[in-house]
């Protein structure tokens, strides 16, 4: 085949045999099939239909419309992540700044992780870890109880109400990790 020659089996229609009669002309007044085709200016170019420039109008508000609410419903999805992002963010700070002051409280002991500790407060206003409860106290207490809180294994403090709470956050099921429970064990986490 000559390289001014195509082949128009190799080309996928794009136009029915209708749409094309309508957009091509004959260059001779004559229908043999030596005739070359040209484009219908009249058929593709339409600046004189005002109801095209209409329904281009409404094409393009529709699209703006629906661009708008996409990215009005992506933008509100993002400012609650952001919201909840600086709730949990300010909450990790709370809790450091509550992990110092404990890990300042006086201590005459060794302390160990995963062991729950009472803090008091003397009267000058000096706060102390004691293994000691206040009902382990008894009448002898003379300091104010302030609370109690476990040490965990990352040295942060977790107040004796809300133990169970984390130790729910920190149960997975580590087969969905494909993990065994008898290989399990070795995870800091604890399995259920």
């Amino acid at each position: 085949m000559e390289s001014s020659e195509i082949d128009e089996s190799q080309f996928i229609p794009t136009v029915t045999t209708k749409q094309r009669e309508a957009l091509l002309v004959s260059t001779l007044s004559s229908t043999s099939s030596s005739d070359h085709m040209l484009v219908s200016p009249q058929a593709v170019h339409r600046m004189h239909d005002p109801e095209d420039l209409v329904r281009l109008a409404a094409f393009v508000q529709n699209a703006d419309e629906a661009t708008k609410a996409s990215v009005g419903g992506k933008l509100e999805l993002i400012s609650e992540q952001i919201k909840r992002l600086q709730e949990d963010a300010r909450r990790v700070l709370d809790e450091a700044k509550r992990d110092m002051e404990l890990n300042h409280a006086k201590c005459n002991f060794k302390r160990i992780p995963n062991k729950i500790y009472h803090l008091y407060r003397k009267p000058t206003g000096d706060t102390y870890f004691s293994m000691l409860s206040p009902k382990e106290w008894g009448s002898g207490l003379q300091d104010e109880f302030i609370g109690s809180y476990k040490l965990e294994f990352d040295m942060s403090w977790t107040a004796a109400e809300k133990i169970k709470e984390r130790q729910a956050r920190r149960t997975f099921d580590a087969t969905l990790l494909g993990v065994s429970p008898k290989v399990s064990a070795n995870f800091a986490l604890e399995m259920h």
